[in-house]
């Protein structure tokens, strides 16, 4: 009797869960309506923390790819931006054009199961075909409108706004979009693509160094300066980024009302001719656009400047000691001219700069005992001096360096002078080359 008064309360709780947990038709057997595209999307629960999203673009994607895209002669020229890809072109398209159509979809519903989820979205044929005559209608009045304030104002925005007129049509790439536009019949994607060519041309840049010729350690500042301007009307060009390309580096400027960019470049220790290459910067340019559709893509042009780097002049003034008695060796004079061989050109008279070294070494204490080495201390001052401003530019210093030797204090002196060698080569290329 108890069993039977149980199985009488559970009965209407198992008929419940049991009409809600039956799965819709669409589960087992798929729609074949012909009057829509259907798209069955399924996503596990170990796939994702968010089944029920992935499994829903899953059912978008399905319906996407039964769109048919007609490779037209249009499309066979858009081809060419997506490295000759036809996949990859009609990918992008449908891709975007999907995503304009996310209203007209009807998303039907879902079912979970102990495995994932399932989704359900269709698409109704005629609904699409009314929604692309509409949106292609609207993308080609926008593209025109983008277009004609580029054309009427010429400067950095024409970039921006051409790529915007792009952007706009390029979910309807797959038919050719023809328009009026200054009394003649032309092809959008052609007029744009003929756009964005022409106002590139019209960028016209040209720079000038301070010093084309520089010399090394002594010319520690230069500076290049570059002029933007329109080709056509020599307009200057305001707020147009522009790439500096150095050996070293590279670094992204903007033009000032006047056109003008002016770049401050440090001194170059090694002789040498390079090119200093600048260029429109098109990531900065275009970083603000909707990244929903791809940027038509295009060259820049590149231009250059040579700078030539010549060794400069230079004269050593070096007084080394030791033990306050002047070597008739010198130790630190050699190395500074063998560090520096290919930098510089040393000479007598009429130098750019001077060297200036002045070394010694001193004794400190006497020595403890015969079981103890004598210790000798060296200290250095090393300064590069402009020759005709007697201004330093340049300056190192050395101190309390010990060198020992258990035979004599003068020959600690000169174990001093070698350490001493190795951390003024070691200061000079850390400050210098680095």
């Amino acid at each position: 009797m108890n069993l039977f008064k149980s199985l009488i309360l559970f009965l209407p709780l198992f008929l419940i869960y049991s009409c809600s947990t039956a799965p819709p038709s669409w589960v087992d057997s798929r729609p074949n309506d012909p009057d829509y595209w259907h798209g069955l999307g399924f996503a596990s629960y170990i796939q994702s923390n968010d089944p029920k999203t992935l499994a829903k673009e899953s059912a978008i994607h399905e319906i996407s790819s039964q769109i048919k895209v007609n490779i037209s002669s249009e499309l066979d020229i858009v081809v060419t931006d997506f490295n000759g890809s036809v996949d990859n072109a009609i990918s992008s398209v449908m891709k975007s054009r999907v995503n304009l159509l996310l209203p007209e979809l009807e998303f039907i519903g879902h079912h979970s199961t102990k495995d994932g989820i399932h989704f359900y979205a269709r698409l109704n044929k005629d609904k699409y075909k009314q929604a692309m005559i509409r949106l292609r209608s609207n993308s080609k009045n926008a593209a025109l409108g983008y277009i004609r304030d580029a054309d009427r104002n010429y400067g950095i925005q024409s970039f921006y706004l051409i790529q915007k007129a792009w952007q706009e049509i390029f979910p309807f790439n797959d038919e050719p979009v023809e328009v009026s536009y200054e009394n003649q019949n032309v092809y959008l994607y052609s007029l744009i693509k003929q756009k964005l060519e022409e106002f590139n041309e019209r960028l016209f840049m040209t720079a000038t160094l301070e010093k084309e010729i520089v010399k090394t350690l002594v010319d520690r500042e230069n500076s290049i300066i570059i002029k933007v301007k329109d080709r056509q009307t020599g307009a200057d060009l305001n707020g147009v980024p522009v790439k500096i390309i150095l050996p070293d580096k590279e670094v992204s400027l903007f033009s000032d009302k006047n056109g003008m960019i002016q770049y401050v470049l440090n001194g170059v220790s090694i002789a040498s001719t390079f090119e200093i290459l600048f260029e429109l910067n098109t990531i900065e340019l275009l970083k603000e656009l909707n990244n929903a559709n791809p940027i038509l893509p295009f060259k820049p042009k590149v231009n250059s400047i040579s700078m030539k780097v010549v060794p400069a002049k230079v004269s050593i003034k070096s007084t080394e000691k030791n033990l306050n008695k002047i070597m008739k060796r010198k130790i630190l004079e050699p190395s500074v001219k063998g560090l520096f061989n290919k930098q510089l050109e040393f000479v007598i008279d009429n130098p750019d700069f001077y060297i200036v070294i002045d070394a010694n070494t001193i004794k400190k204490s006497e020595k403890i005992g015969e079981n103890y080495p004598y210790f000798t201390f060296g200290n250095a001052t090393v300064s590069f001096q402009d020759a005709k401003t007697n201004e330093e530019f340049l300056n190192f210093i050395i101190d309390d360096i010990k060198g020992a030797d258990f035979g004599s204090q003068r020959i600690a002196g000169i174990r001093a002078y070698e350490k001493m060698e190795v951390e003024l080569l070691n200061k000079f290329q850390k400050t210098i080359y680095d």
